[in-house]
């Protein structure tokens, strides 16, 4: 998460959404009074490549950390703020963001389950659907745009435009796989239906 009052934006950061690489572009333009989680410390080198800001002014009351959602920013920066700066997040066809979590955690030598063991991982699946309460208070969008990430290059086109700074994004968190598709068996396509149902209707998403 990013609140900014230099140049008056909050970015509510959800989960396999390219918000990390969003993130460390972002934090190119921060001043020393804004807001700026911590990443993981592989990210944080990345960052610091790309000049960006670490982490500061994050000992907040409440604490500030990466994926929180609107009603914590609006406790941290004051609803005043919250409602004159620009608030976004960007989503993500829930088929795809699972996909994509079960590949990043497929990577490490201690992971071992199948991707229908996954899906049927009540936790992780909490988890992942957690992205669209950030962005919403009592069930409802509270942030001026939600992008989405299949149209991220117009997405942060127009976050530059709105902003009056360039962003220009790294390649944090990279993956590479089969299409999300590819990775389905019987029934785990309506496991995710059923968890992701809000999104999938709200956005137009199919599998």
């Amino acid at each position: 998460m990013i609140a900014s009052h230099a140049h008056r934006f909050v970015f509510i950061k959800t989960r396999k959404t390219a918000g990390t690489s969003l993130e460390i572009a972002l934090s190119r333009h921060c001043g020393p009074d804004d807001v700026v989680t911590r990443i993981s410390p592989e990210d944080e080198e990345l960052r610091a490549a790309a000049g960006g800001v670490g982490p500061q002014n994050d000992d907040t009351e409440p604490g500030s950390y990466a994926h929180m959602g609107a009603r914590r920013v609006i406790e941290v920066i004051g609803r005043e703020a919250w409602d004159d700066y620009f608030t976004f997040a960007v989503e993500r066809n829930p088929f795809d963001v699972v996909a994509s979590s079960y590949r990043y955690s497929a990577r490490k030598p201690t992971f071992t389950k199948t991707f229908a063991e996954f899906v049927r991982t009540p936790r992780r699946m909490e988890r992942l659907a957690l992205n669209e309460r950030l962005y919403r208070l009592g069930g409802r969008v509270v942030v001026d745009r939600v992008y989405r990430y299949e149209e991220l290059p117009d997405a942060v086109a127009d976050i530059s435009d709105r902003l009056g700074i360039p962003l220009d994004l790294p390649h944090a968190k990279q993956g590479s796989g089969p299409h999300y598709r590819d990775l389905y068996g019987p029934g785990d396509a309506d496991i995710v239906a059923e968890r992701f149902a809000r999104t999938l209707r709200e956005f137009g998403y199919e599998f």
